[in-house]
């Protein structure tokens, strides 16, 4: 099978032997059923495993179907070529450009026909469920239920791309991000996902946050100081400041200094001169780059040179030159 596809460097199975599928399918995904439906097979499955998230390409080249039991993971299809569809709580309907959240309360059943290509995107309930806690500054348990009605296209368009563009990015450089980059990553894709979808906490999700007084930027940008290695835990952050998670964002936008993120970028990048300054055999711009959490080369030597005053190949050439 060679088509268009996504996610090669995180390959789960590529096969014609549908027994074999149907193993990997059961072990990786969780499923419980496989059924191949003509004699012209063959599946190509990769699996990108992060923290909370999973993201999954699977092609069919053959009539096939699939179903999950109840679960706590909460899928997003995205089809990518060819037909398909899906049928859950009695209810069936295609797999179009996007699907609806679909929670892992009730079996799920995918059938699809021969040629077909798709992105699956995989949420940690759990996960997810404590980012809006988070959020919101709750502290008691959250019961977050998506309403499976149509999201707002434009809105879904953007989270498609975005979803696209994750992939991308986990194909070029996943498999060397630091444990920073993953959870950011991850992270801002799940708050991307709690508001373009309506679900039981929308409403309190777009309200204002309650006042906060000035300090809690300090406090906040003295805890990123200390833990500039460790990925940006929004969660542990307003628990710190005592104050929701959006409380901290609107002080940092009020005080003029941006958001924690912004913050904590301008954190890693001195500390990334300052690994340049201090070098050792194996230093280099790119394991720098990595380690304080920049994913994209480009994108960290334009932002540390507008930081820094000079490209970081500079810093790291003059260290060696001194030493």
């Amino acid at each position: 099978m060679r088509a268009v596809s996504y996610l090669d460097r995180y390959p789960l199975l590529q096969s014609r032997d549908s027994e074999f599928a149907r193993d990997r399918l059961f072990a990786a995904y969780g499923a419980d059923r496989f059924d191949k439906h003509d004699n012209n097979f063959a599946v190509q499955a990769n699996l990108a495993r992060l923290n909370s998230i999973g993201l999954a390409f699977c092609g069919y080249d053959g009539a096939a179907s699939l179903s999950f039991p109840e679960s706590q993971i909460l899928r997003q299809f995205f089809s990518i070529q060819g037909a398909a569809g899906f049928t859950t709580n009695g209810h069936s309907r295609s797999i179009d450009a996007w699907t609806p959240i679909i929670s892992g309360d009730a079996r799920l059943d995918l059938h699809f026909t021969p040629g077909y290509r798709q992105l699956v995107l995989r949420i940690d309930a759990a996960a997810i469920a404590r980012l809006l806690k988070s959020l919101l500054g709750e502290d008691r348990d959250m019961d977050l239920r998506f309403v499976s009605d149509e999201a707002d296209p434009a809105v879904m368009a953007h989270v498609r791309h975005d979803v696209f563009r994750f992939a991308e990015e986990l194909e070029r450089f996943g498999q060397d991000y630091s444990p920073i980059a993953i959870a950011e990553l991850e992270r801002a894709l799940m708050v991307r996902i709690l508001l373009a979808h309506r679900h039981s906490f929308s409403d309190r999700l777009q309200r204002s946050a309650p006042g906060a007084n000035r300090s809690v930027v300090d406090i906040v940008e003295a805890y990123i100081e200390a833990h500039w290695d460790e990925p940006l835990d929004l969660e542990r952050i307003a628990e710190v400041a005592n104050v929701s998670l959006r409380t901290v964002f609107r002080e940092f936008s009020d005080s003029g200094r941006g958001s924690p993120g912004q913050f904590a970028r301008r954190v890693r990048l001195h500390r990334a001169a300052e690994l340049l300054r201090r070098p050792d055999e194996r230093t280099s711009v790119l394991a720098v780059a990595f380690k304080c959490g920049f994913r994209n080369l480009g994108r960290f030597a334009s932002e540390y040179r507008q930081a820094i005053g000079e490209l970081p190949s500079d810093t790291l050439k003059n260290a060696r030159r001194r030493q």
